[in-house]
């Protein structure tokens, strides 16, 4: 019972308490149906582990901030919703469009060697057809907006676009006022975004772009009563599809900050490619099955979205390539298994562009075996991330890795956000996924592996470029570093987990 003291000093009985041992129960179970929500639900090792400390040591408030971020109240429902999509549109997209991978893989069977393993391996888990395509390699945002602002205004049937983050700036107002123009010649044209990185944008953009007629619709709509939930699941892509002929993917998003002609304060180091040939039908279909996901305006297949290709449109220098798309609707982590057979298979060289490094174990232990065989593992990354904890939590895997005998290069001249492989001379990887958890489980992400001597060229030789703006890791000056500074990275990692 809880007692006062009135003003003259008479005891009044006020609220009667429960005994402690009964408040103690509770909280106990409590706890208990927590950590095995934790461990129900989290499929991440490090993840699971790091909510359980969390929910253990700081008693009420772990187990707050844990329902408040760590469950995404959406993801089942969402995930469900996704998933009978991707099946459905996908056995569609199987039974119309030509299915040439056999007929490559026996056709290019001496130049891809043992990279026909990635084929197959690809082709199983995710359906992804090998075609022959033209691609045309996009440095920085001063190379790719004048060229994707071109083939914007060339559209003539329809634009496809799916971005991450839209700035409201020069940029972003550029390509908004191509797409209303097209939209005055009869462009169809539907748009996906993500809610939260491209807010900037609804209430002046988006809100122009509906006026003109577009359709354009965030993929997960945030708001504030279920913010952290909602902001679990990001789209993280950049793809560009206009008349199912040429395609757009890398890492560059709608913004001036990621063209260098425009002075924003900080050089920004980016990839992204053009595409001509099939492989465009394979972004559509992704496109396709996020845009019949996130409204009820479904789309199904039509010789209008999957126009056959001219012949005379490839060139010699043509190159097969599949797109690998991840994301929480897929059954299985496909981003980082796409990553971790490719590090197995490297034989020579593999140079690895990536901003957000935070490995799990298979992705760690691929490099590390890669490096002890003989392969020539070089990492870059930022010198400075845009974010302190990222970046502390990447140098955890520092000590690991070059022990192991991987070269990590830190970039200096600015940020470099690329996500970029080159392997053995003959295998590239251009696209938007990270080497972390979210880009592994939680975002929805998308790459293009391609497959010949030319563009891998390319990427090595901007590779190399870059790494004359970095530095280089040493062993023995990393290995002197103080308690604490270790220990920071180690916390660091913790709290990523979170992240």
């Amino acid at each position: 019972m809880l007692t006062i003291l009135d003003a003259s000093g008479t005891l009044l009985n006020l609220i009667p308490l429960p005994p402690i041992y009964l408040l103690l129960s509770a909280y106990i179970a409590l706890l208990i149906y927590t950590i095995g929500r934790i461990l129900l639900d989290t499929h991440s090792t490090s993840k699971t582990l790091a909510y359980i400390l969390l929910v253990i040591v700081l008693p009420f408030i772990g187990i707050l901030f844990y329902y408040a971020v760590g469950i995404n109240y959406r993801h089942h429902k969402s995930t469900l919703t996704g998933m009978k999509e991707n099946t459905r549109f996908s056995e569609e997209y199987k039974q119309h469009v030509p299915d040439q991978t056999e007929e490559l893989l026996k056709r290019y069977s001496e130049p891809l060697g043992i990279y026909k393993e990635l084929v197959d391996f690809l082709y199983s888990i995710g359906g992804e057809k090998l075609s022959r395509n033209n691609y045309e390699l996009l440095l920085n945002g001063e190379r790719k907006y004048p060229e994707v602002l071109r083939a914007l205004d060339k559209a003539r049937y329809f634009i496809h676009m799916e971005y991450y983050a839209w700035e409201n700036d020069i940029r972003g107002n550029e390509i908004k006022d191509v797409l209303i123009k097209k939209l005055k010649e009869g462009v169809k044209v539907r748009v996906i975004y993500d809610d939260y990185a491209s807010r900037k944008i609804k209430k002046n953009i988006v809100k122009e772009l509906r006026q003109a007629g577009a359709e354009i619709h965030p993929i997960i709509k945030v708001k504030f009563t279920s913010l952290a939930n909602t902001m679990n699941h990001r789209d993280h892509r950049k793809v560009i599809i206009i008349d199912g002929k040429v395609g757009f993917i890398g890492g560059i998003n709608i913004s001036d900050r990621y063209d260098n002609s425009i002075d924003t304060g900080l050089y920004w180091r980016d990839t992204h490619i053009k595409i001509s040939g099939q492989t465009v039908h394979n972004l559509q279909r992704h496109f396709i099955i996020n845009w019949n996901t996130c409204q009820p305006n479904k789309l199904s297949y039509s010789a209008d979205l999957f126009p056959e290709n001219e012949d005379d449109t490839i060139n010699e220098n043509s190159e097969l390539a599949q797109i690998i798309s991840g994301g929480p609707i897929y059954r299985l982590s496909t981003i980082m298994l796409s990553y971790f057979k490719i590090f197995n298979l490297a034989q020579k060289k593999l140079y690895i562009t990536n901003p957000y490094f935070i490995p799990n174990d298979s992705i760690l232990d691929a490099l590390k075996q890669a490096a002890l065989s003989g392969v020539d593992v070089r990492l870059l990354m930022p010198q400075k991330s845009d974010s302190a904890i990222v970046g502390a939590a990447a140098k955890f895997y520092y000590r690991e890795l070059l022990q192991a005998g991987v070269k990590i290069y830190l970039y200096k001249k600015g940020f470099v956000h690329a996500k970029t492989v080159v392997a053995d001379d003959k295998l590239s990887v251009v696209g938007t996924a990270n080497m972390d958890i979210r880009s592994f489980d939680l975002n929805f992400e998308i790459f293009s592996v391609i497959y010949g001597e030319n563009l891998a060229a390319e990427l090595e030789k901007a590779f190399l470029d870059d790494l004359k703006e970095s530095d280089e890791i040493n062993y023995e000056d990393w290995r002197k570093q103080g308690i604490v500074t270790k220990l920071s990275y180690s916390i660091a990692r913790l709290v990523s987990s979170f992240l």
